[in-house]
């Protein structure tokens, strides 16, 4: 017997999705699903009426925090809490954003504020949206909600069983920079969210500085 979804993230399209009248979805088999995963196969008919099978992963939704510290101090800028987080499928460490499902009832700011308390420790006193995006659309439809937290103070970390990471505080700068190829020295941001998600906040900060704006709460 195959075990529900613990829930469906089968939604309307994100802006800026443009719907094709002329896909259709033909038919979608099952090929397995658990609690928190389905896959499936769709028939699908395109435009010029060629028809193909695609593969089609359903998860559930995630959010994405960008954790912004206040300057350092002495000429220091801002610093951004990352999580070093040991990912079995790649086969190592990897610095990442605090990140994770969005348990069913929850909003996404509330599973924003779970999760960075859950992976850091920190508590936020402000989270702000950052927008949505899909994570893997050429096979999922599964959205990600970014935010940007601050005003944040130190609670109790409390991770699950399977999960291996530690937390380093880093500079904002020098990670734009590591990410813009200015840098030098090994590299240590490969995951996209976090690339997103750095390269957002950055240009948000920037942008606020230079009208002289702040945040919202």
């Amino acid at each position: 017997m195959t075990q529900p979804l613990k829930y469906n993230n089968e939604s309307a399209l994100l802006p800026g999705v443009r719907q094709d009248e002329g896909f259709e979805v033909l038919e979608e088999s099952s090929l397995y699903r658990d609690e928190f995963v389905s896959l499936s196969m769709l028939s699908c008919r395109f435009p010029d009426d060629g028809e193909s099978s695609q593969v089609k992963i359903s998860l559930p939704p995630v959010v994405a925090i960008v954790p912004l510290l206040e300057s350092g101090g002495r000429g220091g800028g801002a610093r951004v809490v990352l999580i070093e987080q040991l990912r079995p499928a790649v086969g190592g460490r990897m610095f990442e954003l605090p990140a994770g499902h969005i348990d069913e009832g929850e909003s996404p700011r509330e599973a924003a504020l779970r999760e960075l308390e859950e992976e850091t420790g920190y508590r936020a006193g402000t989270m702000e949206p950052l927008g949505v995006r899909y994570t893997i659309p050429g096979m999922s439809a599964q959205p990600m909600h970014f935010f940007l937290a601050s005003e944040l103070e130190p609670g109790e970390q409390r991770l699950e069983a399977t999960e291996h990471l530690d937390v380093h505080e880093l500079e904002l700068e020098l990670l734009v920079a590591e990410l813009l190829g200015r840098a030098s020295g090994e590299k240590r941001i490969v995951d996209n969210k976090t690339h997103l998600g750095l390269l957002h906040a950055a240009l948000l900060l920037s942008d606020r500085e230079a009208s002289g704006g702040g945040g919202e709460s």
